[in-house]
């Protein structure tokens, strides 16, 4: 194609460029950030289901903010507690703020005399009846680890909100509570819950967002000035990439996707991706500009040499975030088919826009920096022909990396705990610390609880239940407690009219007026909340500390084995349920998705390998070096305890598809090298110079971009970025070292030439 003709393509491609942007442009301003905690919820073993089920009869589990306010010299300060009386009456107040419990109204009821009794366990405008208070509160079990804490030197406050609160509605709540009692001058005060953490989440996202992007940018302009020394050589491919990430977010929002706490990485993922195509072009076109070729015939030969192995690398880079569609979780899939589309656009803005810009205008200061460079090559050479002479000691150290790494995957622990992905830095971390410490925790525990043959007023099953609640109150360490069993002992206590002995179950005759209350009761707005008006579903619920899945499913197994020795299973049906315990599968679950999707990567890119090749010897020489990098990663997890958890099981597959690309880039320069009729070793030679450069710089872009995530204040964003960092070194070390070595051994044997290679 004359030069003419190639100036008129480019305008049109340059004007075709800049018209999608600007239609993007429209669509864009419909983006916006979410953190729908259910949307990770997952959907397997009718899991869900049960939840929606248990949550439309009662309650939502998680639909509470608890604030624990300290006062160091004691709760049993008359200022301390009118401050307390009145924050209580003043949340109270707060639209969509359906209840609030507080040590201020919690009331004894004695039911002994003519009407009902109630009396306030605290005397706040009294101080005469303070110590009693103190007495009477600290012999009630009940109490302790749920409104009040062992040292006696803070109180809690549980508001219940109105349940299924938009993201609008949610941070309007949250904005006000705190104004509510940022207005008191207490000492500390502890404030979390879902909309809490919601609101942190999302802030955090759109700052995170830019951070990203940012340092993004800034570590690639340095890495791209030290490798082209020039403003073109770093604009060009910052447009191209910048393009792609554009028009991706255009994209989304054309789909009304907000971006969450995985599609924020988005722009990161496709920059740094969508960068290693532009450099291997970029370098490509100067190398044959510098040795004199012709622009009007240069493109067909970096189409040739170039543009084949790059697809390749698209195809398995593609694949590694596809094969995050094995999830179960639609923010994970999101992530992948978005992550896929904007790598795809950039590919084709590569092999599109970028040869127009060239076209249209290049720098010759370019041409000078890709002159032939015999120091860079003499390095080159030498370290080849060291992998030459030291093959075995390579195989060796390999063998050793990867019996110490099977070691070290035996030490992998599948946990999660619901905030430790926040930085202890985060304030709202601290707070659920603080619950934990002082009190029974934050994390809540559902069960959700079928009647078969009975009803849960019958004295048999309503005892069984009161077992269950024993249980769980010892082996979990429970605190606020809410059941069938606790408003049993409540009515049993109000009955007795003595406000100051502890909660006790009935006894079968003392039951029976206690049914026809509660069966008198039973549509009750409170009763409803555990018993259903039919009587054949109840609910626990409780809070707990949140120690991790791993001790929390100990917990779990004994729950169980106590039911299948304690509980006729015939009459009552337990089920574990809840927003913190689907969180808990949604790990277990994602470990097992990812790990087929990591196989799925493998068996494609293997298939794919052996359809160019038509070798096994081959598909295991491209397998190789890009899954050891995998097992010396899951080998250090192992070792640095690292857990298994949903953020970090990503890494596999995505990792894979990535550190893919240098392989590919290697081989198909060695066939290229011997297509031409060159021996073996100088082929690879030759491969070395050609590919060396151009794999180190993208290596180093990779890192620089995966490097920014390190920065997040979530801990699984932290790891994503610093596991994938780490399995990008090993892996261009192992393409550097171990892949030669393979690729000698499978082509060592055969003739070039018509000759035998001569180096063994």
């Amino acid at each position: 194609m004359k030069l003419s003709m190639q100036k008129k393509l480019s305008l049109l491609i340059l004007f075709a460029v800049l018209l999608i942007s600007f239609l993007f442009t429209l669509t864009l301003k419909n983006l916006s950030f979410n953190y729908d905690f259910e949307a990770f919820f997952p959907n397997e073993d009718n899991e869900l289901e049960t939840y929606n089920r248990h949550r439309d009869r009662f309650e939502w589990d998680n639909e509470f903010v608890l604030l624990g306010i300290e006062n160091k010299t004691g709760i049993f300060k008359k200022d301390f507690l009118t401050n307390v009386d009145k924050l209580t009456k003043d949340l109270q107040k707060i639209n969509n703020v359906s209840s609030v419990v507080s040590p201020t109204t919690i009331k004894n009821t004695s039911l002994g005399g003519l009407s009902p009794i109630q009396t306030r366990i605290i005397h706040v405008n009294d101080t005469s009846f303070y110590k009693t208070d103190s007495i009477n509160i600290y012999n009630s079990p009940e109490l302790i680890g749920s409104i009040f804490p062992l040292d006696g030197k803070s109180i809690s406050i549980l508001i219940k909100t109105k349940e299924g609160l938009n993201k609008a509605k949610s941070d309007s709540l949250t904005q006000v509570i705190e104004k509510t009692f940022k207005r008191y001058p207490f000492e500390k005060v502890h404030f979390v819950g879902r909309i809490v953490a919601q609101d942190v989440y999302l802030k955090k996202l759109e700052k995170e967002f830019l951070y990203f992007l940012s340092i993004s940018i800034i570590l690639v302009v340095i890495f791209l000035w030290f490798s082209f020394k020039s403003l073109y050589g770093i604009v060009v491919p910052i447009i191209i990439v910048a393009i792609s990430v554009y028009w991706t977010l255009g994209i989304m929002a054309l789909f009304g996707h907000p971006l969450d706490i995985m599609t924020v990485m988005l722009p990161t993922m496709i920059f740094i991706a969508g960068m290693s195509d532009v450099i291997h072009f970029f370098s490509k076109y100067f190398e044959e500009l510098s040795k004199g070729k012709d622009k009007t015939t240069i493109f067909s030969l970096i189409f040739k040499e170039v543009g084949f192995p790059t697809f390749l690398t698209l195809i398995t880079t593609v694949v590694g975030f596809l094969s995050l569609l094995f999830s179960s979780i639609k923010p994970i899939r999101d992530f992948g088919i978005y992550t896929s589309v904007g790598i795809i656009i950039a590919f084709v803005l590569t092999y599109t826009l970028l040869p127009a810009l060239l076209i249209l205008f290049t720098p010759k200061k370019l041409l000078e920096v890709h002159h032939h460079d015999n120091k860079t090559h003499h390095i080159m050479r030498n370290v080849l022909f060291w992998i030459f002479r030291h093959q075995k000691t390579i195989i060796l150290a390999t063998s050793i990396l990867i019996t110490l790494s099977v070691i070290g995957v035996y030490k992998i622990k599948v946990n999660n705990v619901l905030l430790e992905d926040l930085s202890d830095r985060v304030k709202i971390k601290q707070d659920f610390l603080f619950f934990d410490q002082h009190y029974s925790g934050v994390r809540p525990l559902e069960l959700a609880i079928d009647i078969k043959d009975k009803t849960v007023w019958d004295y048999e099953i309503i005892y069984q239940l009161h077992k269950i609640d024993s249980f769980i109150k010892k082996e979990y360490d429970a605190g606020f407690v809410f059941s069938p069993a606790m408003v049993c002992k409540t009515i049993n206590k109000s009955i007795n009219g003595d406000v100051q002995s502890p909660l006790q179950f009935p006894s079968k005759e003392n039951y029976i007026d206690i049914k026809s209350i509660l069966i008198s009761n039973k549509k009750n707005k409170e009763i409803k909340k555990v018993i259903s008006s039919d009587g054949k579903h109840a609910r626990i619920s409780a809070k707990i500390k949140d120690v991790g899945s791993i001790i929390i499913k100990q917990h779990n197994d004994k729950l169980f084995a106590f039911i299948q020795a304690e509980i006729d299973k015939n009459k009552i049906e337990v089920k574990i349920t809840g927003a913190a315990h689907l969180i808990d599968r949604n790990n277990e679950y994602m470990v097992s998705n990812m790990t087929q999707g990591f196989l799925f990567s493998i068996l494609v890119i293997a298939f794919l390998t052996y359809f160019l090749h038509r070798s096994w010897r081959m598909v295991l020489v491209f397998i190789l070096p890009n899954v050891i990098p995998l097992l010396i990663i899951a080998g250090i997890m192992g070792f640095a305890g690292i857990e298994l958890k949903a953020a970090t099981s990503l890494v596999f597959s995505i990792a894979f598809g990535i550190a893919t690309d240098d392989t590919i880039h290697f081989i198909s320069r060695l066939k290229i090298e011997l297509a031409y009729g060159k021996s073996l070793v100088y082929a690879f030679k030759r491969t070395y110079f050609e590919t060396g450069k151009p794999i180190v710089l993208t290596t180093f872009i990779l890192i620089g971009g995966f490097v920014s995530l390190m920065i997040s204040d979530f801990q699984s964003t932290f790891y994503f970025g610093f596991l994938i960092c780490i399995t990008i070194i090993i892996a261009v070390i192992a393409d550097f070292f171990l892949l030669p070595v393979l690729l000698f051994w499978i082509l060592g044997n055969k003739k070039t030439d018509g000759k035998k290679s001569p180096v063994k």
